[in-house]
Order: structure tokens, then sequence, then C-alpha cells
């Protein structure tokens, strides 16, 4: 290894190199474009610049590179997209509310084709003169034209129902209305009749008489119409005959579908534009600037036509969660677009040539690898719902994902283009942000957050995050007390007309709620014998000792009112029969179609149909495991019991949204965590960036306990959703504080700067989501406007989060990212020679390079003046210097440094003056080493500064001994000098110095 006298006396390096033999060496794209440019403040400021030698060879400027082959791909993909929107299907049934390996499933399905479907829809009609001529002629006709209606299968109302009544000497069995009656006596009768049977009363007739339901039971065979079609064709029938009643409308499943199916449309054909609307308001009011507001809305709108088409074409259906996908593009594809409109901005030099396609070169080198990251943790923040047992969810899971991995896709090809091509050829929003001494500070929004973290991160930092703490323990502490629903009438706002008249026909009859408790008995014709039959009386009695369901029925009903009628109507005997022949002689006063929805062919099994109108899942769960625990007792070992009923698995898996989102959201937290510690190649980096994200969840989902938000469907993919979200910032954050924290005095500098420069597009992108997820706030579903509330606060929460406890974390660490060390892979591979970096492995020594300061000099320019004390290093990592010292005025050359030298060790080691002058020979570019930043980084980065100090200790060692051995030589040749001429004297000390 040469030796080279330098700035400190001794230089050493590798061999020198002419500069015509280093220019292959030069690889420009590996050059950091790092200008000084000085704000209101005179500070100096490292920022990065356009530069046509900036990265030229990186894969993410290929758009820009071939504009036209990447607009004709983006028009090739949209005309072969397109067409799939037409092929869109809409999905309101209930069937997606419950989980496919739901182990009831079976069991239901058993159940509904032994007794009949719970698919059901009920006409309630309401009339003071109900029970007149008139109105029961009107109400024949009514019936006469729903049974003829396609896909209604049967009708249960007061013409089809069958009643007993006891008479002195004889029982009478048949319908209540055979024939319509004439005379007023007939009709006071019919309805005095009605009113005294238990089993009509609360199920087709109210208690006073004014309503009765007419219980349509729908076709749900193959090829039967669609819920939606028998719907729409029953209010055609009731349109017809809606002038003949006070009051007539119709209520169930298929009703509710319908509603469902209507609103869906309904939202995605208003809330779109609304957000569109919104989103070009903030962004213009921001940015000043058209095309910025623009340019969000062609991207979201492509991804938008790629989402739809790809689910056309693959049959992916709409759900009622899907009403807020338009929406969601628009607004979170929003802000990926606001950082680059921002980035561009602010990298906008109108001096240059061609300042757009250098402005967006610059950006896209900048931001194109932190975008590639904030798009993975915003797809897998939707994706996280994926495992979600729940097909509403997983459904829109995967749609959201799609529309979220093609918005990305087209945000990275086409928005570089059209800022390179349309883009604003002025900054006025970088203008007006950048500090003025001669110009008023207007009060702007980023200001005030960049003033109060200024204000909390130098008077407050501790006491903000023990604040924070505190806060998040106790919002943890009221998110215990969250409650779950999954009830389908919830989806809808309260003065929507399906909660109305489900209210209504509640408080008249009964809920349109259903479910069955099944016993199952190994013996047959076992519900022939009085004791079992008395086994579902009793059940039926703690049923209504629960005070909470309408009414139920069962066979034991049945044979009680038969038993009542042989004993003349007294309701002293409305009870079981005492022996198995009293049941075989009743059962033959029952009609098998009143016998099929109550017990089976064999008379093993048997049901007890149950009606309500809970809509909260949490109580009916709880109601409904009550009821089953209590009926297996009173069935006894040798009974199986089953609760069984679409509406009871919808709502049960209310229960399982929170494990689902538990999982989802520790899935999500887990991908954050690694993408993170593997962009910033730490641990450190993963946790970082998951506390000020945490914090809003935590807070959201304390609100919500605190005020009685439940977790529907749609509040349970908030939190994910969120930090998904949330996370681009911390990205955008730690990102630009990792690259400033290389030039910056100090990493409360770094801090500082990184926060003024991030804070308006944080806040701009922050709003936009904010007011974007208001906007859902005026859906027809309660469960999304829920929804775009608890996002548009979580949103904001998660700004402040970023802003104030993110800058206090990051100012007490140090982070490296891991594009920034690909893009030194080839400043290491130069500098692998280099003793400085002698025994470190190629991470070690990309990891050195990018906790140094990177300095670019011209050719004349000084790296090092004699005289001058500084304590500090230098690497040459391409170009020439030499080094000369100034004696008497008379300068001498001392030596040359090329690629892999190391010059100024000593004031690094000891603060003193320097004995030489370095000055570049030609364009060079070095790396600083600073003895206060190392010292700063060791307990940060302790491998890699342990080592460097160790590799320093080794090279001094080998410059005294060479200082020694070369005393020795020059002692020896004295010696013999002067045992050659006695008279020459001995080294004079000053020629040692």
């Amino acid at each position: 290894m040469g030796e080279r006298h330098g700035g400190d006396g001794v230089v050493s390096g590798a061999p020198s190199l002419d500069p015509e033999d280093r220019q292959p060496h030069l690889r420009p794209r590996f050059r950091a474009a790092l200008a000084v440019r000085s704000g209101g403040d005179q500070r100096a400021r490292a920022t990065l610049v356009p530069s046509d030698r900036a990265e030229p060879g990186n894969p993410l400027l290929a758009p820009l590179r071939h504009q036209r082959v990447t607009l004709l791909l983006l028009l090739s993909i949209t005309l072969l997209l397109a067409p799939g929107v037409l092929r869109l299907q809409v999905d309101s049934s209930f069937s997606s509310l419950v989980s496919d390996d739901d182990p009831d499933w079976n069991a239901y399905r058993q159940v509904v084709r032994e007794f009949g479907s719970d698919s059901r829809t009920l006409v309630y009609v309401r009339d003071p003169r109900l029970f007149s001529q008139e109105k029961l002629a009107r109400l024949k006709r009514l019936h006469d034209a729903l049974l003829t209606t396609r896909g209604v299968r049967g009708i249960d109302d007061l013409f089809t129902v069958r009643t007993i009544h006891g008479q002195p000497g004889a029982i009478t069995s048949g319908r209540l209305i055979p024939q319509l009656p004439e005379k007023p006596s007939e009709i006071a009768r019919i309805r005095a009749r009605a009113l005294a049977n238990p089993l009509l009363v609360g199920n087709i007739i109210s208690r006073d008489g004014y309503a009765t339901a007419l219980v349509l039971t729908l076709d749900d065979r193959p090829g039967a119409p669609s819920e939606r079609a028998i719907s729409a064709a029953i209010d055609r029938v009731l349109a017809s005959g809606r002038h003949d009643f006070q009051r007539l409308f119709q209520i169930g499943g298929a009703r509710i579908g319908a509603e469902l199916r209507r609103l869906l449309v309904e939202d995605m054909r208003w809330l779109a534009p609304f957000s569109a609307l919104v989103l070009v308001v903030v962004v213009l009011s921001m940015f000043g600037s058209l095309t910025a507001a623009l340019v969000p809305l062609i991207s979201a709108g492509l991804g938008l036509i790629w989402t739809l088409g790809i689910m056309g074409w693959c049959g992916l259906p709409l759900n009622i969660l899907c009403a807020m996908l338009p929406s969601l593009v628009i607004v979170i594809g929003s802000t990926e677009d606001n950082h680059m409109v921002a980035g561009y901005l602010r990298l906008l030099r109108p001096e240059g040539t061609r300042p757009r396609l250098a402005a967006a070169q610059a950006m896209v080198g900048e931001l194109g690898v932190p975008m590639l990251l904030t798009i993975a943790t915003t797809l897998a923040g939707f994706a996280s719902n994926i495992f979600t047992g729940m097909p509403l969810i997983r459904d829109f899971a995967v749609a959201a994902t799609l529309a979220i991995a093609c918005n990305g896709i087209v945000t990275m090809l086409l928005i570089p283009i059209l800022l390179a091509r349309f883009g604003p050829a002025r900054s006025r929003w970088a203008e007006a942000l950048a500090p003025d001494p001669g110009r008023p500070r207007r009060r702007t929004v980023p200001g005030l957050l960049v003033a109060l973290f200024r204000h909390a991160n130098t008077h407050h930092p501790r006491a903000v995050l023990a604040g924070t703490a505190l806060l998040s323990a106790l919002f943890l502490w009221q998110a215990m007390r969250l409650e779950v629903t999954n009830n389908p009438i919830s989806y809808f706002r309260q003065d929507n007309p399906v909660v109305v008249e489900s209210a209504i026909l509640h408080r008249d009859l009964a809920g349109i709620g259903i479910f069955y408790v099944e016993l199952i008995s190994d013996q047959p014709m076992a519900f022939q014998q009085p004791a079992m039959i008395r086994k579902l009386a009793e059940i039926q009695r703690f049923i209504a000792r629960q005070q909470a369901f309408d009414r139920s029925s069962s066979l034991a009903d049945y044979l009680a009112l038969v038993h009542q009628a042989f004993h003349g109507g007294d309701p002293r005997f409305h009870e079981v029969p005492a022996t198995r022949e009293q049941v075989a002689q009743y059962l033959l006063f029952l009609h098998r179609n009143t016998l099929r929805p109550l017990v089976s062919h064999d008379y093993r099994r048997a049901v007890i149909t149950v009606r309500h109108n809970i809509s909260d899942s949490a109580t009916l769960n709880r109601l409904v495991e009550e009821l089953r625990r209590a009926a297996a007792d009173i069935a006894g070992p040798s009974i199986t019991v089953r609760v069984l009923g679409e509406g009871i698995m919808i709502n049960g898996n209310a229960e399982r949204l929170i494990r689902d989102q538990v999982t989802s959201l520790s899935v999500l937290l887990l991908v954050v965590f690694l993408l993170m510690s593997l962009m910033f190649t730490s641990i450190k980096g993963g946790l970082i960036s998951l506390i000020p994200n945490l914090i809003p969840i935590i807070i959201m989902f304390g609100v919500m306990g605190l005020v009685e938000i439940p977790l529907n469907p749609g509040t349970a993919m908030v939190a994910v959703i969120v930090m998904g979200i949330a996370i681009d910032n911390t990205i955008h954050l730690l990102t630009r504080y990792n690259d400033l924290s290389r030039n910056a005095p100090s990493f409360t500098d770094a801090v500082q700067q990184t926060v003024e420069e991030e804070a308006a597009p944080m806040a701009t992108t922050t709003l936009a989501l904010a007011l974007g997820f208001a906007v859902l706030m005026r859906s027809q579903f309660a469960i999304i406007a829920q929804f775009g509330a608890l996002a548009a606060a979580t949103i904001m929460i998660a700004l402040f989060t970023n802003l104030l406890v993110t800058p206090l974390v990051m100012a007490r660490t140090r982070l490296v990212s891991l594009h920034r060390m690909l893009e030194t892979f080839w400043q290491q591979r130069l500098l692998e020679e280099s003793p400085l970096f002698a025994g470190m492995s190629t991470y070690q020594i990309c990891k050195a390079i990018l906790i140094t300061e990177s300095r670019e000099l011209k050719k004349g320019e000084l790296l090092i003046e004699q005289g001058t004390i500084e304590r500090c290093m230098y690497v040459v990592l391409c170009g020439t210097l030499e080094v000369v010292r100034n004696d008497a005025g008379r300068e001498i050359k001392l030596a040359d440094l090329g690629r892999g030298d190391l010059v100024g060790e000593i004031g690094f080691v000891r603060e003193t003056l320097r004995t030489a002058t370095v000055r570049a020979t030609s364009d060079v570019t070095v790396l600083r080493f600073d003895y206060e930043r190392l010292r700063r980084d060791l307990r940060h980065f302790p491998g890699v500064v342990s080592r460097l100090n160790f590799n320093i200790s080794a090279i001094l060692g080998a410059r005294l001994a060479d200082v020694l051995e070369s005393l020795s030589a020059k002692r020896l040749s004295a010696k013999q000098d002067d045992q050659s001429d006695p008279g020459s004297g001995s080294l004079s000390p000053v020629a040692l110095r």
C-alpha cells in the first residue's frame, strides 16, 4: 500500500490512478445529486435537485423514457377491460353475511327442506274497517293476486289458516274464512274466532283486529326467480291495491335485499362524483393548480375502470360495501398522487431546460421507492381483510385490493408522464412555502402544524410522549366496552322505510326475524308422546320468561288448542293432552299442511318457530345462547337440541368479526413491521413505524366503545384500512429524514427540516382523505356512514401523531433505508479496497457510507485548507485531488489522491491544525466522516462504527510504525554519515518535525 503525505502529514490508500484510468469507474447513476440552498433562516439544506445524471438506470424512470409505449400500453389495457364493466352483477343476498364454514349451514338447510323455508315476506295490511264486507273482499282480491305472482309458493293469511273450536257436543275444524261473509253477524263471528285463537293473534292478526299479515312463502328452488324479481312483482301487486287500505307494505328478506340493491346503486351514482369534487377543491386550494387537482381524478378514473372491468370479467359481484369503492379509489388513490405532485412542485426549477421533465424525473428518483412501499402497505391494509370468514367483507377486500393495485399501477405509469407533459411550469405552492424574511408568513394549516411540532419538540417532548401513552391507555380501556352487530336491518339508517315498517310490524304483530329450535330424538314417533310434547311447551315457557322474543309456536300449541276445543273451549284445558291416545286422536284434526312446519313425518324431529324483532347482534346472541342451554337442560341428554336460522347465523358471525379483525390487524402489523424493517434495514425502523399508527387505532376503538358505535361489517374494516393508509405518511417522513440526516448538522435539524418539508403534502393528503371519507357519511347505509365518520376522524388523528409523536421518536434514532443502500452498492464496490473498510462486509460498508455525508467538489475547490481545525476525515469516492503545503509562501505538492484514499484521519482523531491543503484537480465526490456524528451513531450502529474505529486505529498504528521505521532509517543513515564524516555533526531536531 502506498504512502502519501497529506493534509495531516500522511495519507494512505490504494495506489494512485491517472484520471483517464479512473473514468470507467465514474458511474453517474450512483452519484449523489446534491445542491445546497439557503432559506430565510440562512441554514444550509441538502436537497435533491433535478439532474440528468441522477439515476438514469432507475427502472421506475422507464415510463418517462418510453412515454408513447407506456401510453399505448395503458390505452390497450383500458380498452380490454372496459367491456367487463357491463357484466357487473350486484349481490344483495344475506348468504354473504354468513361464513362459508359455519357449522350450522348444513343443519339449517336440512331444517328448511323438512319444515319449510324461512325465506318469507310479510304483506302488512292495516285498516280500521278491516273486518267489513268491503275490506275483506279487497283483501281477498289482494290474496288472489299475490298467490298467482311468480315466485310465491304459498300464503298463510286469514283465508288459509285453519281453526278448531268447540261447541257443546261438537268440534268444528276448518278454515277461518272458507268464503267471503255477507252478513255483519258472520263477520263479527269470524273476527271473534280470530282474536280468540292464540295461534293467530300476533302472528296473522293484531290484538286490536285492525291489522293483519299475509305471510308469503317464496320459491327458493333452483331456477326460481330472484328475490329482487319477486319483490318487484309483489310491489306491483301492492301498488294496485294501496288505495284500498289505510296502510299496505311488504317486509321481509326479499324486500330488504331489493332495498339494499337500490341504495347500493344510488350511493355509487352520487358518492363518487361528490368525492371527486371534494378532492378537486382541496387539492386546488392547497396547490393552486388545476392540473394538480385533475391528475388524481384521471388516475382514479382509469384505475376504477380497470377494477370494475376485472370484476365483471371474473364474475366478482358488487356487494353493499362496494358502494364506497369508487370513493375509496378516488380518495385513497389521491394520496400518492398528491405526494407526487408535491414532490414535483418542490423540485421544479423553471430556469432549467425542459423543467417539467427534469422535475418529474427527480420526483420519481426521490419518491419512487417510498411510493412503492406505501402502495404495498395500503394493499396490505385491504388485503388483510381477505382472511375474514364473512364473504361480504372478504369479497369487498378482494375488490378493494384489486382497486388499489390497479390505481397504484396507473399512478406509477401515468402520473409522471402527465406531470412531465402538462405539469405546472411554476411552483407557486413551493414559492409560498419557501422562507422569505421580506415576506410575512401566512398562517397555513401546515405552518401551524410545524409550529406546534417545534414547540412540542423543544419544550415538552417527554410530556407529549407521556400524555400520548396515558391517552392511549384510557381509550384502550374504553375499547373493552365495544359491542358487535351484524343484523341486516342495522345496515340502514333509522329513517329508512325498511326500518320504520319493521317497527310497525313489530308493534302490531311480530318481528320479521325467524329462527327455529329443533329437537331431535333417536326414537320413532317420539313426538307423539305427551312427555316429549310437554318439553316443547316448557321450552316455550322459558322463551316467554326471557321477555325478548315476540312469539313462539310449536306442535304443543296446536294440540293444546284442540284439547281446549274438546272441553268446550274452556281456557283451563289449554294444555298438552295427558295420554298418547289423546295425542293420536287430536292429530287427526290437524291438516298435513298445518303439521308440516311443526313436526317431521316420522315424529322424530320437532321444531319451535320463534319470531322476534331484535336488531342488536350482541343481545340476540346472548339470548340465543341462554335459550340453547336451557333447551338442552329441559330436553335431557337423549334429545339433541339445535337453534338454527339464517338470521341466527348472520348475527352469530358478529362475534367472529372481532376474531377476524384481530387476525387481520395482526397480519397487517406483521406485514408492515417486516416491510419497514426491511426498508430501513433495522427492527427499530419497523417498531418506529408502528407506534404512531397504532395510537389512532386504539383511540378509534375507544371512541366506538365510549359513544356505543357497534363493530359491524363497515366499522370493522376501519382499523386495517386506515392503518394501511396512515403508514404512508410515516414512510414519507422516515424516508425524507433518512435522506436529510446524512447532511444535516444534527438529527434534530434533520427532523425539523423533514417536518417542514413533509407537513404540507401530509396535511393536503390527509385533509383530502378525511373529507373524502366524510363524504361517505351521506351514504344511505348506516354502516358505510359510520365507516366514513370513523375513518375521517382516525386519519386526522394519525396526522397529528405522525407530526408530533413520530418526529420525537425519530430524533432519538438513526435509520438507513434499503433503497439507499442499494444505490450505494456501486460506491461500495469502488471503496472495497480502501483500508478504512478492511474486514467489513458489503452490508456494513453500505451502511457506513450512508451514515456519512456525501460531498461534491468542482475542479479547483478546496476540500481541506491548511491551518484550519476540523474534526473529520474524508474518503475519495471518485475523482482526483492533490495535497499541497504552503511553506513560507512557496506551494509544495506532497501527493495525489484518488479513489479509496483516506485523508484527514489525524484531524478526525485529535483536534489539531491542518498541516496541508487538499484541492480538487477534477470533479470529485468524497465521503465525509464527522467525529461528532460517528460518536452519536455509535449507539445506533455499534457494529459498523466500532469496526470503523478499529480500522482507523489500525491505519494510525501502521502510520506510526512507518514513521518510526523512517526515523530509524534516517538515524542509521546519519550515524553512518557521521562515521564517514566526523565533522558533519548530528541530525538537527528541526529536521525531525
